[in-house]
């Protein structure tokens, strides 16, 4: 019933922006300088030059209970001050609710907003939303997790593979003097094209640095399920040494079920968020590679005032991934911090 309002309550806000979009598009054609009368009543132009033709940006997160996709929304309307961009954030509560997901697309589709970037849970659920977008004009731009969809113009994120891999590496790494290593991989929804990306990249670097892949969970991206998920591989697998997750809350969910039954194994997460790097820092998690969720939504604005001004984006603009130990943590905690620190002003 939580999920359900919620979703109902983002719905409701759309629909009523619907009126305020639609004057804001037609104001489009209205603002430039004009001519003022003087006091002889001659006309005369306004000292200042035309504003910039601006797009209206709709993003579409995958949930509002991970701090990554805060992350991302801090980017974007930080970015969109900075041009003077009108863009509105949604999404549903979970990660895992694709049918939310898509009912918030279909709304948007329906609205004055110029270009919509989306952060997609399950793309097939969202097929006819991005059609309907396309039909009625909009500028479809994807974020976080690339889709199939043909008129998509360009994707914003980590290069989820080549960096998966570098995690896979690192873990294997930390096991070299082990011999016949064997590694657990817990991953996101098995519809969600990210995680299967970063679990194909953790396989392939755990297996080239010579460490076996004993099983491989759908946990969803859930702290409780990965827990549970956990507390059964380890009475399954007495020789296991290092778990990877496809992101930080899973990772959580392992490390207190690893904790709890007191064994030694290593850990090595994926996204860099504030818990995991807290328990990176006290050497309870060995390492998280961070993505750079800020500056996807810095470049989503940027690529959406490109794109509805004519310009050409590349089809993938990759950001930075950054491998987070215990040395780097205190840092990292602290950029996390000041990129979120206008979210309790806005």
């Amino acid at each position: 019933m939580k999920k359900l309002c919620s979703v109902l309550l983002a719905v409701c806000l759309l629909l009523g922006l619907c009126a305020c979009g639609s004057d804001d598009a037609a104001d489009k054609t209205q603002n430039k300088p004009h001519a003022a009368a003087d006091t002889q009543g001659e006309t005369q132009e306004q000292p200042y030059a035309a504003p910039l033709d601006m797009p209206y940006v709709g993003i579409i997160l995958k949930s509002t209970d991970n701090p990554y996709f805060s992350l991302i929304k801090a980017g974007a309307e930080d970015e969109a001050d900075a041009l003077g961009v009108q863009v509105m954030v949604v999404s549903p509560d979970s990660e895992t609710d694709s049918t939310a997901q898509a009912t918030l697309l279909n709304t948007m589709a329906n609205m004055a907003v110029d270009v919509i970037a989306i952060a997609p849970s399950d793309e097939e659920t969202l097929t006819d939303g991005l059609e309907r977008a396309v039909e009625n004009g909009k500028i479809v731009i994807s974020v976080d997790s690339c889709m199939d969809f043909e008129d998509s113009a360009c994707y914003i994120g980590t290069d989820q593979y080549s960096a998966a891999y570098q995690q896979g590496a690192y873990a294997a790494k930390l096991v070299e003097e082990t011999e016949n290593a064997n590694a657990i991989i817990l991953r996101g929804a098995e519809g969600d094209k990210t995680h299967t990306l970063r679990q194909y990249g953790i396989e392939d670097g755990l297996h080239d640095g010579n460490a076996h892949v004993l099983d491989v969970e759908v946990c969803n991206s859930s702290e409780e399920e990965a827990a549970a998920c956990m507390e059964e591989l380890l009475e399954e697998y007495g020789d296991l040494n290092v778990v990877c997750t496809t992101n930080d809350s899973m990772a959580v969910g392992a490390q207190r079920a690893i904790a709890e039954a007191g064994r030694d194994i290593h850990i090595v997460s994926f996204d860099g968020m504030q818990e995991t790097t807290e328990l990176v820092r006290v050497g309870e998690i060995d390492a998280t590679f961070a993505q750079d969720a800020y500056e996807m939504g810095r470049q989503c604005i940027q690529c959406a005032v490109k794109l509805y001004q004519g310009e050409e984006v590349e089809s993938s603009v990759y950001t930075d991934v950054t491998c987070i130990e215990k040395s780097d943590a205190s840092a990292h905690l602290d950029e996390i911090s000041r990129r979120l620190k206008h979210q309790g002003t806005k």
